[in-house]
């Protein structure tokens, strides 16, 4: 009975919460649409003055604008359709006889055709369930219990890597894509799977066992581009700026044309040369001079990730005024891609996506260097 009583108040609850409103009169409304059009008003007197103090871009300045007078629009039109009082009192009465009614309904049904005896499912009995009744977390656990029975199912740990990849759990997709290692045994695509989720659960810094195997993949397939990427990455995080740069030089030079993967890679080019980035010229750049290697490799582990993390700021900051860049926000996805920067990646390519809505040859551009990087499918 107590049940009954505690689900009766509920109900009588979650229905005042739709009545109150319904009773409340046409002039709250309007004084509700008022507020609005006068937040929206002073909103365009903000953009006028920073404007004039040149803290937003005047093409930035347009946009907003033109949105923010939209909505003025939107909610003076609004304003207008509001109902008297009068007319309200139908709906009024109505309205709340459907709420009242509602709760009402509900119980008569759950009576007549639920169960309130029926005992909780526990995670035995739903995991027990047929696939097309469990959701993927059900399903992932189903997995995760028939592989700690069955430690050499590759296919079981071939189904629970990507997942967990896609989870952000890189540390168990670390430990899936060993298990494959051991079952399937190493090659390319492995061994360069391996190293990337143990790169992405290090915030991007290539790790002894990373590069171990990144090295196990290129030996396997010399002409694998994902691990002689991951290869040059680790020579310029250790100082090894040359190296790095003969690397990078040679994949660029066989990148087919077009090819989008070698964009990241003739920025990264440019920063360890110390030059501006140039995507047409930078695969024949002079090396870094004597100076330049020996600047490098006296920086520490942090002067380094600050000297990277302080060009990927500039160029983020860059897009803001320059966001037809197409070229330029590839080259940031895979940036911070390659710094285990997920968010930030997904965030550049939603204003990617924003920024060059009205030109499908630019905006594929992004899309496919996000889809290279595994930011999407």
């Amino acid at each position: 009975m107590t049940l009954w009583i505690v689900m009766a108040v509920l109900a009588a609850a979650v229905s005042l919460t739709v009545l109150v409103p319904l009773f409340r009169s046409g002039a709250g409304s309007r004084g509700m649409a008022d507020q609005e059009m006068s937040v929206y008003r002073d909103q365009l007197g903000e953009l006028e003055r920073d404007l004039e103090r040149g803290v937003i871009a005047p093409a930035e300045a347009e946009a907003a604008r033109t949105e923010i007078a939209r909505r003025l629009i939107r909610a003076d039109s609004a304003r207008q359709t509001l109902p008297g009082a009068q007319s309200e009192t139908p709906r009024r009465i109505a309205a709340a006889a459907a709420v009242v009614a509602m709760p009402l309904l509900a119980l008569g049904l759950y009576v007549s055709l639920g169960n309130p005896g029926l005992p909780d499912a526990p995670l035995a009995a739903r995991l027990s369930a047929p696939p097309e009744q469990q959701d993927i977390a059900v399903l992932v656990a189903k997995v995760e219990e028939h592989l700690a029975a069955n430690p050499d199912d590759l296919q079981g740990w071939r189904v629970l890597a990507p997942i967990y990849v896609r989870a952000g759990d890189f540390d168990a997709a670390s430990a899936a894509f060993r298990n494959i290692v051991r079952i399937a045994g190493s090659s390319a695509a492995t061994e360069g799977d391996l190293g990337e989720a143990i790169l992405r659960g290090n915030d991007g810094t290539v790790t002894a066992e990373a590069r171990a195997a990144f090295e196990r993949a290129v030996a396997d397939d010399p002409k694998d581009i994902r691990g002689r990427f991951y290869l040059a990455l680790a020579d310029a995080q250790a100082g090894r700026t040359a190296e790095a740069a003969t690397a990078l030089r040679a994949l660029i030079a066989e990148a087919p044309p077009g090819a989008t993967w070698a964009i990241g890679m003739r920025e990264m080019l440019a920063d360890l040369e110390g030059a501006a980035p140039d995507t047409a010229v930078a695969s024949t750049q002079p090396g870094p001079t004597a100076a330049d290697i020996e600047a490098a490799g006296a920086m520490s582990g942090n002067d380094r990730a600050t000297m990277i993390e302080g060009m990927v700021a500039q160029l983020a900051e860059r897009l803001q005024s320059e966001p037809n860049d197409a070229e330029g926000w590839a080259r940031l996805v895979r940036s911070y891609m390659v710094l285990g920067r997920r968010d930030d990646a997904r965030a550049a390519l939603d204003e990617a996506r924003s920024a060059l809505a009205g030109a499908a040859d630019k905006l594929a551009l992004v899309e496919n260097e996000a889809r290279a990087t595994g930011l999407i499918q």
